[in-house]
């Protein structure tokens, strides 16, 4: 039966969808909060060699997220073409996230061989071919930019509210299993985890519908390929994502390390994940509703000068201020809020113009920019962070660190967001689309011919 586009979708089906993202993200926050923590300070690695592999993987990393847009793009099974792999890679990379951390008690050339390995087979193919499904799933529900805009933002919600719920609950339930020093307590903690994203992901596969077949992509991967980069408005999702995401892992992974060797004290990971994302879900519960009244460039222009007010004041606050720390992160949560509630919906945008400019709609390949960018991000940041405390003498067996790496990471945790939020600045306001669009879409009506929305 051939499907139909412009399909109407229920309030319902939209929160469903968003749920897809507890599914992801309680297995990929525990994942890209403390894998690198889990191999310095539980298996004992080198940080320097750490962040040297992640950066190695997201070589691959990059490559795999372009041919997994091509490939939902082209291919449709039995389920349409984003559902099919929820329903046949949603066990597998469950089971591959697992295998991450259990990393064997063996030789350190083994050790890194399997790190390397199963690192890659997460984090690289499955988890890639998964998450972008699901990121691309809301194209095939729907082509009306607002309903498919609110969808984004419910999937954005769900993140930050499961990122929120991690960061409280791992540590006590690592405790529970034996504590944060024990290999076989993280690895029972992911099989709980595991066992909640593939309930949240079989809601996608039942309550979810794909409606939109676009048309027929006869272009090979690298005319694909070439599309895609020639999409202005797309780098700029791509570039704008990074920053966002960059903030993010922030939040998410080099705070493990602030909070454990400045604050003294990482038990406060959860109520500072808390802080900054708290703020930003009631923010995404408005935000659907503003989508249209308000130009998504001027709201993320908005909301980044609020993180860099927050940030400026975090600067100059001692450490040991743990309310000054918690307000801070309160107020960078608004601000972050707003644009990374908004990176996957203006991507979406950038698929009609993508086809406007070219003729051909590769909308998966597309939204290969934030999936692209989450990984880019995670591996520059966290390789980045590596090196430098490697160099100011980290190691992960000592009880306490010596000052230099407090130092550093002290340095580090308060100057880099600066770096990230003079690139949203600069993407906000070179992202002019979506004046556009309108006539963009008119005219993409007439060349497909009379169609019902």
């Amino acid at each position: 039966m051939e499907k139909k586009k412009y399909g109407k979708v229920s309030w319902l089906e939209k929160v469903i969808y968003g749920t897809g993202d507890v599914g992801l993200n309680v297995m990929y926050t525990l994942f890209s909060s403390y894998v690198m923590f889990f191999y310095t300070d539980v298996i004992l690695v080198n940080p320097a060699i750490i962040g040297t592999v992640i950066l190695i993987s997201r070589i691959f990393d990059g490559v795999s997220d372009l041919i997994a847009g091509r490939w939902i793009d082209t291919h449709s099974g039995k389920w349409g073409h984003c559902m099919t792999i929820l329903i046949k890679w949603s066990i597998p990379m469950a089971l591959s996230v697992l295998a991450v951390f259990t990393v064997p008690d063996a030789s350190m050339g083994i050790q890194i061989a399997y790190i390397f390995v199963t690192y890659n087979l997460f984090n690289t193919v499955l988890f890639t071919f998964v998450g972008l499904a699901h990121s691309s799933l809301a194209t095939y529900v729907t082509d009306d930019p607002v309903h498919r805009s609110q969808m984004m933002v419910f999937k954005m919600l769900f993140a930050a509210i499961t990122q929120t719920v991690m960061a409280s609950a791992i540590t006590p339930m690592v405790n529970f299993f034996g504590g944060q020093t024990s290999q076989m307590a993280w690895v029972k903690s992911i099989a709980v985890f595991g066992l909640i994203g593939l309930f949240f992901l079989a809601l996608n596969v039942i309550f979810v519908h794909e409606r939109v077949e676009p048309p027929k992509n006869k272009e090979n991967f690298w005319n694909s390929l070439k599309i895609a980069v020639t999409n202005k408005y797309w780098l700029m999702c791509v570039l704008f994502s990074l920053c966002t995401n960059m903030v993010l892992y922030m939040n998410l992974s080099i705070s493990v390390y602030y909070l454990n060797a400045v604050e003294g004290n990482m038990g406060l990971m959860g109520g500072f994940v808390a802080a900054c994302n708290m703020p930003g879900i009631v923010i995404m519960l408005i935000m659907p509703s503003l989508l249209g009244k308000f130009s998504k460039r001027s709201m993320a222009f908005v909301g980044t000068s609020i993180m860099i007010v927050a940030q400026i004041i975090f600067l100059f606050m001692p450490v040991g201020n743990i309310t000054g720390l918690m307000a801070t992160a309160v107020l960078r949560g608004v601000g972050f809020s707003i644009p990374m509630g908004l990176a996957a919906s203006m991507t979406a945008d950038t698929v009609d113009y993508g086809e406007w400019k070219s003729g051909t709609r590769v909308q998966a390949m597309l939204f290969s920019a934030n999936s692209v960018s989450i990984k880019i991000a995670q591996g520059l940041l966290t390789s980045l962070f590596g090196f430098v405390i490697a160099a100011m003498g980290y190691k992960g067996e000592l009880p306490q660190q010596p000052e230099s790496a407090v130092n550093g990471i002290n340095i580090f945790f308060r100057w880099a967001p600066f770096l990230f939020y003079a690139g949203l600045m600069f993407f906000c306001w070179k992202f002019d689309l979506e004046k556009k669009l309108p006539q963009i879409r008119k005219e993409l009506v007439e060349r497909r011919g009379a169609l019902e929305h």
